[in-house]
């Protein structure tokens, strides 16, 4: 048991570090290019953040573990709703501003609708996954278009400008590559680890996947969000995870249902409900009254632990 749990520990490890390293690549590498900031900030820190999901769906996928696959997409979302922004409220109350009330959220809305009933009925196909992707990828690009770039794209990358200029394309290369590299390394060890555990306490596959699997994918966001609460920047904080959820669905559940046709009878429908539940409770705090206070962010971690109660049953 002890080296299932060392997997996924080490696999967690890798997923973090891999995706910074290949956003922090990526984005150098589109700097030099001369990438506009808007497809650099929306779309390569976006995809940054969302990289240890689609590694570990993706693979999960491939290797035929389709609860696995499905349920760590479900379970990140429901961690990104009750866990990222219930921790974050505790800090500070996340007001949400207009643009992520009226363009992102909606948009978030309708993919995880989607996701929804493609999954309810236990298996994802290909054409669904094609769905699915395209719906995202429309999203990223209308999003572009109405929101332009965050304004402070250059703290959100982690590095300047010209820092990014100076940089030697193969300097970024070898980060692109190490940290797919990386992510490629965590995801395995992920998926080895969950399975085994799995095994040994006789829960289903997709169980470790909404839980442990989906925790782990999600420290990127955990992380993000944490240190846009620090710097007392609540659009951020918010559009993190608007922004992760709707990927999540369209890009990585998308990506994964193309690749391979996903079964993912084992999900059910508790936790599916509860991705679709917290998300309408989402866009009903965005509009009244507007914010997330440290009562509701209690409310939302609190949420949490009923639903693992509930799938541990």
């Amino acid at each position: 048991m002890l080296l299932y749990i060392l997997a996924i520990a080490g696999g967690c490890v890798g997923l973090y570090y891999g995706g910074d390293l290949l956003l922090k690549g990526a984005t150098t590498i589109g700097t030099k290019l001369g990438w506009s900031a808007a497809i650099i900030g929306f779309v390569l820190v976006s995809l940054g953040t969302s990289a240890p999901e689609l590694f570990v769906s993706a693979g999960a996928a491939i290797q035929g573990y389709g609860d696995m696959a499905a349920g760590n997409v479900v379970g990140s979302n429901v961690v990104n709703l009750a866990i990222v922004l219930g921790l974050g409220a505790l800090i500070i109350p996340l007001s949400i501003d207009r643009a992520i009330k009226v363009h992102q959220l909606p948009l978030m809305i309708v993919l995880t609708l989607l996701g929804y009933f493609f999954l309810i009925d236990g298996h994802l196909g290909r054409s669904e996954g094609l769905i699915l992707f395209l719906s995202a990828f429309a999203s990223v690009l209308w999003a572009m278009r109405v929101d332009g770039p965050p304004p402070d794209m250059e703290e959100a990358l982690g590095t300047s400008v010209s820092e990014a200029k100076s940089q030697s394309y193969g300097r970024s290369g070898l980060q692109v590559l190490g940290g797919i590299l990386l992510l490629i390394i965590g995801a395995e060890g992920l998926i080895w680890g969950g399975v085994g555990l799995a095994q040994i306490f006789g829960v289903p596959d997709a169980v470790i996947a909404l839980t442990v699997t989906s925790i782990g994918t999600g420290l990127p966001e955990i992380t993000a969000t944490v240190l846009a609460v620090a710097r007392r920047d609540s659009a951020m904080a918010v559009g993190n995870v608007v922004g992760s959820n709707l990927l999540n669905i369209g890009l990585v559940l998308g990506m994964s249902g193309m690749i391979a046709p996903i079964d993912s009878g084992g999900v059910g429908n508790l936790p599916l409900m509860t991705m679709v539940l917290l998300s309408l409770l989402l866009a009903l705090l965005a509009w009244f009254p507007g914010y997330i206070s440290r009562l509701a962010g209690g409310a939302l971690l609190s949420s949490f632990v009923v639903y693992t109660v509930l799938l541990l049953r």
